[in-house]
């Protein structure tokens, strides 16, 4: 009862549209959105992104990975839209090439269970990075990034409803990320984020909440079957570090784990027009939804 008690509360409290309800972490979570080639840069100059996201859980799992009883005919869908502009300057800063990353999402989110939910525009992530490379490493092309990315409470949140596209809490989650050539047909990514929330004090008369500490990663890896199209697999893993807090105090049992893995391919439309898509099914998720994601996106180089 007590697991159960707690799980809903956490559900209560703060639910926000990627993914699609996860208990307490904030909406910045990049979870499969990025993955093939995800190091590489074409070069300097604008970019703008769109990335698409179908996600639906049919469960929520307790810290033991078991469906949480009362709960196993919730589903959870969602339909994200997240638009993003990348300038990556031509001049050289620490070896690389100083930018910046900007990223608006929308969304809608859909749910069966007795709750009331805020559609809309979602939380801003801001994000200065440096890209480098190419490098050789090992004799292979190898490229890198690192952006301090910062998620911003910007989304559409009302304290009347119990889930919000806008998470209504500040987050710090950069990353570190490279692609490797292994052959030229052959590549290998993995971006690797730190996740640190502020405490959502904005929810009378609900108590103050505070997710804990977390890292991500997605990783994947693809083959180019022709000169213009990429086949591979690709995936995410989530782990929180860190109990989450209720008016400070520490609630044992609320780590959030999720596991996924899928297909996916890159197709190089022209020099500057790329698509990607992927789909994900989870795994092994520990107080959070468990279900599958799709993601489309389209990156174009347009100066």
């Amino acid at each position: 009862m007590k697991k159960l008690l707690g799980l809903v509360l956490s559900l209560a409290l703060i639910c926000f549209a990627s993914p699609v309800c996860a208990l307490n972490q904030p909406l910045g979570i990049n979870l499969g959105a990025t993955n093939f080639l995800d190091g590489a840069s074409p070069g300097p100059g604008w970019y703008l992104t769109e990335y698409i996201q179908m996600i639906s859980a049919d469960e929520i799992n307790d810290d033991d990975g078991h469906t949480v009883p009362g709960l196993n005919d919730v589903n959870l869908d969602a339909l994200i839209s997240l638009t993003q502009v990348i300038y990556q300057s031509d001049k050289m800063f620490l070896g690389g090439n100083p930018g910046l990353d900007l990223i608006f999402p929308v969304g809608d989110i859909d749910v069966d269970f007795p709750l009331s939910s805020q559609d809309g525009f979602g939380d801003v992530y801001i994000g200065p990075f440096i890209q480098w490379g190419p490098h050789m490493l090992f004799g292979k092309p190898y490229f890198h990034r690192f952006e301090f990315q910062v998620i911003a409470p910007t989304g559409a949140n009302d304290e009347d409803n119990a889930l919000n596209i806008g998470s209504d809490v500040w987050s710090l989650n950069p990353y570190y990320v490279f692609t490797y050539f292994l052959t030229p047909k052959l590549t290998t990514s993995l971006r690797f984020h730190y996740l640190w929330t502020s405490e959502n004090d904005n929810r009378d008369p609900m108590p103050d909440i505070q997710a804990g500490q977390a890292i991500h990663f997605n990783y994947a890896a693809a083959y180019a079957v022709t000169d213009s199209l990429r086949l591979g697999v690709a995936g995410y893993y989530l782990k929180q570090l860190e109990e989450d807090e209720f008016d400070g105090h520490s609630i044992d049992d609320t780590e959030e784990e999720v596991f996924a893995i899928g297909p996916g391919l890159v197709w190089h439309i022209n020099p500057a027009l790329t698509f990607m898509g992927a789909i994900n099914w989870e795994t092994e998720a520990e107080n959070r939804p468990e279900g599958y994601r799709s993601t489309l996106r389209f990156i174009w180089k347009f100066w």
